[in-house]
């Protein structure tokens, strides 16, 4: 509702200002210069959009990829992003495992979620802001290996184990796209790694700074307003959340940002995922890929009638009836969004 309010009060300050254009210059000026905005925007997304990867690393790395762990299968003392949770989705039948990255302040990359750590003292420390060293002594997850696992060890487990391997960068830096770059090009992992992103700054940067890297767009349509089910900002403040959804939504699904970004995939919620979303992508050579999964129904129709790679973060709850035709056909009668 307040969306649409806002955009008519967008349209009746334009009819006002056309109808005081009629008597001042400067005004018939300004309005000259907002309705040839649109010119000048398409002009300059033709010019300045760029190209998804056009080689064979996409077709290499989506070949192979089909069922991907959300940081591991982390039961019980199994803690989320560690070696102990990627080898049980491994043995759980993912084949790429999808891994927070963050960088500390001496340029080590580490595989950890959170942006701060706490230690046994009830000390916080930003990753950002603390040194590896620091870090690597603190016992996160308890137990006799509890520490916080290092980029180049997970790296290294899934080469030995040929995992593919899924990125995801929560915060943007040059040092840390620079590290990353080093890493594909001495172990050959352009085929093998891609990365995700929920910032459309990060995917340009990304894109940007290396046209070989596959590169995904993660969004969902109450990415700024919903945080943990929970509404973001005040009575004052919700509008401005609600209005940065509707740009987003309208963006992507218009397929305008993702073009423009040169994005290889977009990796979209299952309540935003729909035929007509997927056939498009697929028509600007855009892959796509599910996660925030809960149903066996919703894995069978995803993953297995439309053969799509889907993210998942408890492997062995969706597997129970993963085979029933009878939820695959209650699934695809729903499906019509």
């Amino acid at each position: 509702m307040i969306p649409m309010l806002i955009w008519f009060i967008v349209i009746v300050l334009i009819a006002l200002l056309a109808c005081l254009a009629i008597k001042f210059l400067a005004l018939r000026i300004v309005l000259a210069l907002l309705l040839s905005l649109p010119i000048l925007l398409s002009l300059g997304f033709c010019i300045l959009r760029k190209s998804p990867v056009s080689d064979t690393n996409k077709a290499t790395f989506f070949n192979v990829t089909s069922l991907i762990s959300e940081r591991g299968e982390a039961h019980g003392s199994v803690h989320e992003n560690t070696i102990a949770a990627f080898r049980q989705a491994k043995t759980n039948g993912a084949d790429t495992i999808k891994m927070d990255v963050r960088m500390t302040t001496d340029g080590m990359l580490i595989v950890f979620r959170p942006s701060s750590v706490t230690d046994s003292e009830n000390i916080t420390y930003e990753v950002s802001d603390t040194h590896w060293i620091q870090l690597s002594k603190i016992n996160v997850y308890g137990g006799s290996n509890g520490t916080i696992l290092s980029f180049d060890d997970a790296v290294s487990w899934c080469e030995s184990n040929n995992m593919n391997m899924l990125w995801h960068i929560p915060v943007f830096s040059s040092d840390l796209l620079t590290y990353l770059r080093n890493k594909i090009m001495q172990d050959s992992l352009y085929g093998k790694a891609a990365v995700t992103t929920y910032n459309f700054v990060t995917a340009l940067k990304l894109r940007c700074e290396d046209t070989k890297l596959l590169t995904g767009l993660m969004w969902k349509s109450t990415e700024y307003s919903i945080v943990n089910g929970t509404a973001v900002g005040s009575i004052y403040t919700s509008w401005y959340y609600s209005m940065m959804d509707t740009f987003s939504y309208w963006g992507v699904r218009s397929l305008l940002l993702p073009s423009f970004l040169g994005v290889d995939f977009l990796v979209t919620s299952v309540d935003d995922a729909d035929r007509a979303l997927i056939v498009e992508c697929n028509s600007y050579n855009i892959k796509t890929v599910i996660y925030d999964l809960s149903t066996t129904q919703e894995r069978n129709f995803f993953a297995r009638q439309l053969g799509l790679p889907i993210i998942v973060d408890d492997l062995v709850a969706l597997a129970g009836s993963a085979t029933s035709s009878t939820s695959t056909t209650n699934r695809t009668a729903n499906f019509t969004r």
